[in-house]
């Protein structure tokens, strides 16, 4: 998993002055929003410093190296309520305003993999990356057989100190 991690943050080893990684794929901290995604479940949470947010799950997933990852994603905000059978396209235009408001501020791949004994050297071992815009912590494994690679905007103070704690 260390290796999935690697390639993940290969796109931001930049050489020179290129740009820093603001993101993965499509999903790029202070663009996206939930406005933007088209598919997945997405549900009201709460962060741990008491922020409203909005959770969404069940989305496309984003290949990493030779692996397929199970993308979740976090928003700041709560989504506005469901619109009726057949809304305006007012009510539509309104509802996703509302939805731009919502900007992403965590990313959780789920990468799967098989690993052969137990290796205690890598239980519970947390590798962190960071740049001017971006943070990240991978959990290798995070429970048998699943690395969990959390991404956030070097803005989350509180919830990278809650991830740097775990």
């Amino acid at each position: 998993m260390r290796r999935a991690l690697l390639l993940v943050l290969a796109l931001a080893g930049c050489e020179g002055q290129k740009p820093q990684a603001a993101g993965l794929g499509s999903y790029r901290f202070g663009h996206t929003t939930r406005a933007q995604l088209k598919s997945g479940v997405c549900q009201p949470t709460e962060l741990s410093d008491g922020r409203k947010a909005t959770w969404c799950f069940a989305l496309p997933p984003i290949k990493v190296g030779e692996r397929s990852a199970d993308v979740d994603a976090y928003f700041l905000g709560t989504d506005p309520p469901l619109l009726g059978s057949n809304p305006t396209p007012e009510q539509l235009a309104a509802r996703r305003a509302e939805l731009e408001k919502l900007p992403l501020i965590e990313l959780q791949l789920q990468i799967r993999k098989r690993y052969g004994g137990a290796d205690a050297d890598s239980k519970g071992t947390h590798l962190y990356w960071h740049n001017d815009f971006l943070w990240a912590m991978a959990e290798l494994p995070s429970e048998p057989g699943r690395c969990l690679i959390h991404f956030l905007p070097a803005t989350e103070g509180a919830e990278i100190a809650r991830l740097k704690q775990k």
